[in-house]
């Protein structure tokens, strides 16, 4: 009997050796595009260092809160963005240095391309890491194999976490679902047509391959990607490729720097090219970079897509 107090002392003590339970650390832990972080705060001065990341956040709320941009590729925002997008300080034209991030006293630095966090520029994201800023990256660089409007529904959630944005991520996500449903009930049941995606590139063409967001607006609207076998999001392909494919429609990249009546009159007169049903044809559309990437013009793509193959 005297020893059953003895006993019943022994897990109390070890118990107390091990110390008491630590509490999880504040804040949101975080895995995005290979990293872990955990944000202790929603960020309240953010640096968005690509167009299409921007607008993102922009229709998220996030308002004053962006303190600086960077590397614009269109010449106007959407409108329901457009007002605050002109509000936010311009860092620079293409990417800032680590030392223009430094000096806008970021708590948080979106990229919406992995090139945003390049560290050949000293700027990759453990050195932002080191200095104590945390970084957010568009999955679609990172994405192992197709992306498209799951991976950005899926990114929009995430942002609104981080940011304490919720019910607006919600909002925004249920609207782009929207939109492009209502797209898809339109075409169902029509032939998709075969189309080439011309971004740029002379010796070689630089096309909309398998994996980015732009392939599944395509798939989306009712067109079949003639390159949507080919990995990567924007692959470079032969002219032999594109002529061997037969595209029934070509569809111009626009974007600030390179002209589309430059790249039209490119392939109109291009020995192979020039032969394919769809320059025969003269079917060429436009579609600006921004809305084949992972950003709030993706239903815009779709509707402009649609309706250039289908009328629809």
């Amino acid at each position: 009997m005297r020893s059953t107090p003895v006993l019943l002392l022994i897990p109390l003590l070890l118990a107390g050796c091990a110390g008491p339970p630590q509490p999880p650390p504040d804040g949101t832990r975080v895995a995005n595009c290979g990293t872990e972080q955990i944000i202790e705060r929603a960020p309240q001065r953010v640096v968005s260092l690509n167009q299409h990341a921007t607008e993102l956040l922009l229709a998220l709320g996030l308002g004053d809160r962006l303190v600086g941009t960077a590397y614009p590729d269109d010449h106007e925002p959407p409108e329901q963005v457009a007002e605050q997008y002109r509000r936010v300080p311009l860092l620079a034209e293409k990417y800032p240095s680590f030392e223009q991030v430094l000096a806008a006293d970021p708590d948080l630095v979106v990229g919406g391309y992995a090139s945003a966090f390049d560290d050949t520029r000293g700027a990759g994201r453990q050195a932002l890491a080191d200095s104590g800023i945390p970084t957010l990256l568009l999955s679609e660089s990172c994405a192992d194999g197709p992306a498209g409007m799951d991976t950005l529904l899926a990114d929009i959630r995430l942002f609104g976490e981080v940011l304490d944005l919720g019910a607006e991520a919600e909002r925004l996500a249920a609207q782009i679902t929207g939109r492009v449903r209502a797209v898809e009930q339109r075409i169902a049941g029509r032939e998709p047509v075969d189309v080439f995606v011309y971004d740029s590139g002379e010796p070689a063409a630089m096309t909309l391959g398998r994996d980015g967001v732009g392939n599944d607006a395509l798939r989306r609207a009712g067109g079949a990607n003639v390159f949507g076998d080919v990995p990567g999001g924007f692959p470079d392909v032969s002219w032999e490729q594109v002529a061997a494919r037969e595209p029934a429609a070509i569809v111009l990249v626009d974007y600030l720097g390179a002209p589309v009546g430059t790249k039209r009159d490119h392939l109109r007169g291009h020995p192979l090219v020039g032969r394919t049903p769809a320059a025969r044809a003269d079917r060429f559309s436009t579609i600006p970079l921004v809305e084949l990437t992972e950003g709030i013009r993706f239903p815009d793509a779709v509707e402009r897509l649609a309706a250039d193959l289908h009328g629809a």
